[in-house]
């Protein structure tokens, strides 16, 4: 069954409709891009002090003092 002149003028227009819809969100979208952002910089990470066995290490408090 051969297609009708008239369906296919609205199948392409509908198509040429969404076309433009999509191009213009695509420039919408473009057009509202968002500046980076710039991040603070992280502290490097303070080594950790090696605990030497030999050494003589602060007492801890008792509880309840």
């Amino acid at each position: 069954m051969p297609t009708s002149p008239e369906s296919f003028s609205q199948v392409k227009n509908i198509l040429r409709k969404l076309d433009e819809s999509i191009d213009a969100a695509r420039g919408r979208r473009l057009e509202h891009t968002r500046p980076e952002r710039v991040m603070p910089p992280v502290p490097a990470p303070q080594p950790m002090p090696t605990m030497n066995p030999n050494r003589a290490r602060p007492l801890r408090r008792p509880e309840g003092m």
